[in-house]
């Protein structure tokens, strides 16, 4: 199935990213996906809480995308 068509609509607000990224980071804690000098979010240096902001916010996109096809029966 191709993924669906992303728009602007589809793109969430910052606190959503922050909330969406606090969580996968949390759960990559509890899955030792990170570092151990990487203790939390928090502690990101700048540029990689952007990067990493952008892909969760990717995510949610696609997400948002794939749940507007669904409710439009286009999916």
């Amino acid at each position: 199935m191709p993924s669906p068509r992303v728009t602007d609509s589809d793109r969430p607000t910052d606190q959503e990213v922050e909330a969406a990224a606090r969580q996968l980071h949390l759960s990559g804690e509890e899955h030792g996906w990170w570092p151990e000098s990487v203790s939390n979010y928090d502690s990101l240096d700048p540029i990689g809480k952007d990067e990493f902001d952008a892909i969760v916010e990717r995510i949610l996109m696609a997400a948002a995308a794939a749940k507007r096809e669904i409710a439009s029966g286009s999916a």
